[in-house]
């Protein structure tokens, strides 16, 4: 554990020597983009459509990814209790504990399960213009996190995984409920 935080420290120092004011309000708005009230905003769009479509395994896969992925982000952070990064090096405070990352568990979340949703309705040519753009979503928040100094890279990276378990989770809840449906109309 010593080296997982001689580096995450090594990076947090260098990241806070390049720290411009410039780049701290971008990232401070890239951030925001996997904030809470932006993933409950969108999720809850997304259901109202959902909804309306009558699209129920949908609704409970992504409920699943995102708000399951949130639930336990942060039960995580009162059982690991890490503090954030000391003051001289984030540009804002955080009240929360640091390990995971909610910020990178709600951008893996919430934006991979949309584009797994929407996948086969985008035109192929577009496809990986699809996965390369919410790749650099995700990655642009998590770096986000890094730049402002609220978080260490192991507290985003075990957020990319917590993430990524739950839209795997989320995937199989839909495809679950979607079969069922299926046989039971049958």
């Amino acid at each position: 554990m010593n080296f997982i935080s001689a580096f995450d420290l090594h990076i947090e120092q260098a990241l806070y020597a390049i720290r411009d004011p410039s780049p701290v309000q971008f990232f401070t708005w890239v951030t925001e983009l996997a904030s809470t009230t932006t993933v409950l905003g969108i999720t809850s769009i997304i259901i109202i459509i959902l909804a309306y479509r009558k699209r129920w395994a949908l609704v409970a896969g992504l409920c699943t990814t995102t708000l399951g992925s949130g639930a336990v982000a942060f039960i995580l952070k009162d059982i690991v209790a890490r503090p954030r990064p000391g003051a001289p090096l984030y540009a804002f405070v955080e009240t929360s504990y640091s390990f995971p990352s909610g910020h990178a568990t709600f951008s893996v979340a919430m934006y991979g399960f949309v584009l797994w949703l929407l996948y086969d309705t985008i035109p192929v040519a577009w496809r990986y213009v699809a996965i390369v753009a919410v790749t650099i979503v995700v990655f642009a928040v998590g770096f986000s996190r890094l730049y402002l100094g609220v978080h260490y890279p192991s507290d985003v990276i075990a957020g990319y995984i917590l993430g990524g378990l739950f839209v795997l989770l989320g995937i199989k809840v839909t495809k679950y409920l979607e079969r069922r449906t299926t046989f039971v109309s049958q």
